[in-house]
C-alpha cells in the first residue's frame, strides 16, 4: 500500500493512505465528525474543510480550498478563525450568532519541519446559553434567599444590643439561638451559591496582606461557645512567628471554620478539639485534630467529593459541600488539605499553605 509518511521517528509513524478506497474512507470519516475541522498547509493554505465546518461557518468548499488566508475576506468567519491565534489552548470565538470553541495544532516532524496547522471548531452556543441562565438563576435564588434572612439578622443583632440586658434567660437564650441559626442559614446559602462557581469556575480568590494568625485565633475564639455547648474541650497553639501572606483572608477563615466546626460537630461529649499552626520548610501547616466519630478508611477518597457524606455523618445537619469549597480555596491558593483518620478514634485534617510573607505597612 502506498503511504506518504509524515512523521518520520522510529519509534512512531504515521501515514496518509494513497489508495483512492482508503482516501474516500477518509473523507466520509472527516465528514462524520461532529467537530468542524480545518487543515492549512505550511504556506497558510487551505486543503481540507470537513462538511461540520463548511454548515458551522457558512461558507462552501469551492469558495476557500487551495485559497490562502490573506486571500479571504477580511470579514467572513472563516478569516476570524484563521487569523485567531489558539495555540495555547482553546479560545472562544462569535460567528453568526453563535459561539465557537476554537483551538489549533501545529504538525511538525522529528525535525521540527513544518507541515501545516489542523483546526478544530466545536460549537459551544447551547453549553453559553445553558450556563448563562444557571448564573442568572443562581443569583435570583441568592437575592430572593439573602434580603429577607439579612433583614431578619439585622433584627436579631439590634434585639441583641438594645435589650440583652434586661430579659430573663430564657428570652436570653432564644436571641442567642436565633443568631446562631441564622448565621448557620446564611452559610448554607454561600456554600450552595460557591459551589455553583465552583462547578462553572467563577470561584475566585482576592489575594491581599493576611493576618494568618488573627483569623485562627478569631475562629478559636467564635467557636469557644459552641464547643461549651457540647461539652467539647477546644484548645489551640498557633506559632506567633507565622508571618502575613498574601492571601484571600475570608476565603481562608471559611475553611478553618468549616474544619474547626466539624470536628467539634463530630466529637461527642467529654472529647477534643486542638487546632495547631506552625510554619516548616516555607509553608504554614495548620491542623485541626479531633477524638470524633472518625472517618472509615473505605471513604476517605471521597470525603472531598461534592454533596458526599460519610455513613457514620447521617445523623448530623450538613450540605456536604463545606470540605470540598475547602479543598478549592486551599488548592486555589497553590496549597493542600489532606485527612488522617481512624474510625472510631476521630480525625486530623491539615492545611498546608506555601510561605509568602509580605511587607509590613
Amino acid at each position: 500500500m502506498e503511504c506518504h509518511q509524515l512523521f518520520d521517528s522510529a519509534e512512531e509513524t504515521v501515514a496518509f493512505p494513497g489508495t483512492d478506497e482508503e482516501t474516500v474512507l477518509v473523507t466520509a470519516l472527516l465528514a462524520s465528525l461532529s467537530q468542524g475541522l480545518l487543515y492549512l498547509d505550511a504556506g497558510g493554505t487551505v486543503r481540507i474543510i470537513n462538511r461540520t465546518a463548511e454548515s458551522m461557518l457558512q461558507v462552501s468548499r469551492a469558495a476557500v480550498i487551495g485559497k490562502r488566508i490573506d486571500m479571504l475576506p477580511l470579514r467572513s468567519s472563516l478569516y476570524k478563525v484563521f487569523s485567531d491565534r489558539c495555540r495555547n489552548g482553546s479560545v472562544e470565538l462569535s460567528c453568526n450568532g453563535k459561539v465557537f470553541a476554537v483551538r489549533s495544532t501545529m504538525l511538525e516532524s522529528v525535525q521540527r519541519s513544518a507541515y501545516g496547522e489542523v483546526i478544530e471548531l466545536q460549537d459551544i452556543t447551547a453549553e453559553k446559553r445553558e450556563r448563562r441562565q444557571r448564573e442568572e438563576f443562581v443569583a435570583m435564588m441568592t437575592h430572593d434567599l439573602k434580603s429577607p434572612l439579612t433583614v431578619m439578622m439585622g433584627y436579631i443583632q439590634a434585639l441583641k444590643h438594645d435589650i440583652i440586658g434586661s430579659v430573663d434567660g430564657t428570652l436570653h437564650f432564644s436571641i442567642e439561638e436565633l443568631d446562631r441559626s441564622s448565621h448557620k442559614l446564611l452559610v448554607m446559602i454561600d456554600d450552595m451559591l460557591d459551589a455553583f462557581r465552583l462547578e462553572v469556575g467563577l470561584l475566585q480568590v482576592n489575594r491581599e496582606p493576611c493576618d494568618i494568625r488573627s483569623i485562627l485565633q478569631g475562629c478559636c475564639r467564635d467557636f469557644a461557645r459552641e464547643a461549651r455547648a457540647h461539652g467539647v474541650e477546644l484548645t489551640y497553639a498557633i506559632d506567633p512567628e507565622i508571618p502575613l501572606l498574601r492571601a484571600d483572608g475570608k476565603q481562608l477563615a471559611r475553611v478553618f471554620s468549616n474544619l474547626t466546626g466539624n470536628a467539634i460537630k463530630f466529637t461527642a461529649h467529654g472529647g477534643t478539639v486542638s487546632l495547631a499552626a506552625s510554619v516548616r520548610d516555607g509553608y504554614i501547616q495548620v491542623a485541626i485534630q479531633d477524638t470524633g466519630i472518625g472517618i472509615p478508611p473505605q471513604e476517605l477518597g471521597k470525603i472531598f467529593h461534592k454533596y458526599y457524606r460519610a455513613n457514620g455523618a447521617s445523623g448530623f445537619k450538613g450540605t456536604g459541600l463545606g470540605l470540598t469549597i475547602s479543598k478549592a480555596i486551599v488548592e486555589a491558593h497553590c496549597g493542600s488539605i489532606g485527612v488522617d483518620s481512624v474510625e472510631g478514634s476521630g480525625s486530623r485534617f491539615t492545611v498546608t499553605l506555601p510561605l509568602e510573607s509580605v511587607p509590613v505597612s
